[in-house]
């Protein structure tokens, strides 16, 4: 008997099986749990355990024809040599994507003579593992690992910017690379030019030291932790990230308000750049020293302020659990995070347009960015109610189940003049 097909009569939906493009005409899936049932007698009904899932089937029919706009008969044949196949096929699902699994079977009509097939095929879906997602890196950790290996990572760099900043002396540099040295006092064998790029380097270093000389940086403290190497670039590197620690340590007794820590440490650091700036101009300085040490700068600024920004964070996240575990910080709102945010990744995005092959600081913005994120979806959940008599801030958040010292929070939220008279419809925290 011929096989009859309209294609105008039917509307048919796209997919892949095994690279073979397929038109369907139906396609049905079953969906199935495994059910045991427990009888027990006299009593009415049975117990079920759920034994889990029954491998996903999928039948559908599909054609294949050749006419004046479709070539395709030919190809049927391929989905026949398919299951000889030991491997898992490849099946885009018009509905659901891509999906892997077998044909267990296929039911082949075909007419030779109209150059037509239409194929009824049975596949199964290879069962998925269920993916166990691991728990999120706290942010100081995640940023403290990016910056111990953006140490790394920047010594590479400088070590490339002083070959540019010096290319005609190729052979000196590539000696104070590769060599341990201190600065001028061991630079006497170098050419002239060598020795005014090192000359220069000790200027700015001295710039950079003399801001904070007074500042003893915390045996204990992550940079303390650092060895550099003893060629050029270490010598460059390890005292510009001590003094950017040194004024980050200047700001201590602020850390207890994050946001005017974070601004003011970033105010500091543009003034540190400034006097960089201001180095360079007042020595004429042309031996290709100023843009190779302010790049340096700038990416250790923004390196510590996201390392600052992180520990912060972390402190933050504690208290905001616990407020008796550090009664004097103040817990940051939304509008907060999301501005001291902004400054760091501001100046990690500067430092990441002078390091593209840095990937450490793209790994402290992302691991800022997710911090923020997961507190604003997971801790920040707050609902509108509405006092019925005016009372005091305090026993509004007795009422509602939050600590006392939410109180503090909920002013800066409400922006609620008068705590002791609080009225109307106020937002408070879902605990």
């Amino acid at each position: 008997m011929a096989l009859t097909f309209d294609q105008s009569m039917l509307e048919l939906d796209e997919g892949l099986l095994a690279d073979v493009i397929i038109l369907f005409e139906s396609i049905e899936d079953t969906l199935e749990k495994s059910i045991a049932q427990y009888l027990y007698p006299y009593a009415d009904g049975a117990d079920l355990e759920d034994m889990g899932q029954k491998p996903h089937t999928i039948r559908f029919k599909c054609w294949f024809w050749d006419d004046a706009e479709q070539q395709s008969y030919d190809t049927h044949t391929l989905l026949l040599d398919a299951l000889k196949e030991k491997s898992l096929l490849d099946f885009v699902h018009p509905k659901y994507g891509l999906m892997q699994g077998k044909i267990m079977s296929i039911v082949v009509q075909h007419d030779d003579q109209e150059r037509c097939a239409s194929l009824e095929i049975n596949f199964i879906e290879q069962g998925r593992v269920n993916l166990e997602v691991a728990a999120p890196t706290p942010v100081q950790a995640a940023v403290e690992d990016a910056y111990i290996t953006g140490q790394v990572e920047q010594e590479e760099l400088l070590s490339s910017d002083i070959a540019e900043a010096i290319p005609e002396d190729s052979g000196a540099v590539s000696k104070a690379l590769d060599s341990a040295m201190g600065l001028l006092d061991q630079a006497q064998e170098y050419s002239n030019k060598m020795r005014a790029f090192v000359g220069a380097v000790d200027g700015y270093i001295a710039v950079a030291e003399s801001v904070v000389n007074q500042v003893m940086s915390p045996g204990n403290s992550l940079q303390a932790t650092i060895t550099y190497a003893a060629n050029l670039p270490g010598r460059i590197l390890g005292p510009i990230a001590g003094a950017v620690e040194k004024v980050a340590l200047l700001y201590t007794s602020l850390k207890n308000f994050p946001g005017q820590f974070i601004d003011n440490l970033d105010d500091a650091f543009d003034d540190l750049l400034d006097a960089f700036d201001e180095f360079a101009g007042d020595h004429n300085d042309t031996t290709g020293a100023a843009t190779v040490m302010r790049d340096c700068l700038e990416i250790a600024c923004a390196q510590r302020l996201a390392l600052e920004a992180a520990a912060i964070y972390d402190t933050d996240n504690t208290v905001a659990a616990d407020p008796l575990s550090d009664p004097d910080f103040q817990v940051m709102n939304i509008n907060e995070l999301e501005a001291t945010l902004a400054i760091v990744r501001t100046r990690l995005e500067a430092a990441v347009e002078k390091a593209r092959e840095m990937d450490s600081l793209k790994t402290m913005a992302v691991a800022l960015l997710n911090h923020v994120n997961n507190v604003r979806l997971e801790r920040e959940k707050m609902q509108a109610v509405v006092l019925d008599n005016a009372m005091p801030l305090h026993l509004v958040c007795l009422k509602y189940g939050l600590p006392y010292q939410d109180a503090e929070r909920l002013i800066r939220v409400n922006n609620i003049p008068n705590p002791n008279f609080t009225a109307g419809e106020v937002m408070v925290y879902v605990r």
